[in-house]
């Protein structure tokens, strides 16, 4: 809800005619992105509730698997070689670390795991679609696409969640405000993904995205010791290298798949 209330905002200095007069161009790839995106994180939300950022994030790295199998066998869109396929090796191997670094991530939270990547993967393909046909608008720069990309696609999300909203139970201004950062934060990162997915594609883009597993592991562990573990338990330190190794995985990852 936040999130399209700030998107209207957005397409109130970012509109061009073209989003009414080629509404059937761009809407239905859009459309589709948002739905799966939806699904994908509303299944996030689900793995969260048992399983500590800091081993979850790095676990979407799993994407790549699915993103793979969309561009070769139902889009033919790519072709992989020895080394990007190690890549994608890398980042499986990553996530079995991840696995067994500490107390097992219980079955039903994998499951929604599997089913948030498939969610994505599924959106991320419609991202990049969706940002090469509003490129067709007549924006040249790559800031001005991913920017209104972002606007019609969270404008919509914002809908579906105010037809939702009757459905759901009341929250708390509380609850409203703690959302609120992350709506600017997720916001913000989904600007550059755009523009990222449009430039090297999803399958690079998403190895490219998994660093922040490394980033996650760090904040993890500073929550951890500044006494914040409602957010994160405290790990011992050989967990936490463990973690790290695993994370700098996806380092290699990026480095084997643009050798």
């Amino acid at each position: 809800m936040i999130m399209g209330v700030l998107s209207l905002l957005g397409l109130y200095f970012l509109w061009v005619p073209e989003v009414l007069t080629r509404f059937h161009f761009w809407f239905p790839i859009t459309w589709y992105g948002v739905v799966f995106y939806l699904l994908g994180q509303s299944c996030l939300f689900m793995a969260q509730r048992s399983v500590d950022p800091s081993r979850l994030v790095p676990l979407l790295g799993l994407k790549l698997v699915v993103l793979a199998l969309i561009n070769t066998l139902l889009l033919n869109l790519e072709t992989y070689g020895g080394m990007q396929l190690l890549a994608i090796a890398c980042t499986i191997f990553s996530a079995f670390l991840l696995n067994n670094a500490g107390r097992k991530i219980p079955l039903s939270s994998l499951v929604w795991v599997l089913l948030a990547c498939c969610g994505y993967s599924l959106s991320d393909t419609c991202i990049k679609m969706q940002v090469g046909r509003i490129g067709e608008f007549g924006m040249e720069s790559l800031t001005e696409q991913s920017l209104l990309s972002t606007c019609l696609s969270y404008t919509i999300s914002g809908i579906i969640g105010a037809l939702l909203l009757p459905w759901l139970s009341r929250q708390p201004v509380k609850v409203w405000k703690l959302a609120a950062p992350f709506s600017m934060a997720w916001m913000i990162g989904i600007v550059f993904l755009f523009a990222c997915f449009e430039q090297i594609g999803t399958v690079n883009g998403n190895i490219v995205q998994s660093t922040r597993g490394i980033w996650a592991v760090i904040l993890g562990v500073i929550l951890a010791r500044t006494g914040q573990t409602y957010l994160e338990e405290k790990t011992p330190w050989n967990i936490v290298f463990r973690r790290l190794f695993a994370a700098l995985l996806l380092m290699l990852a990026i480095f084997l798949y643009n050798f």
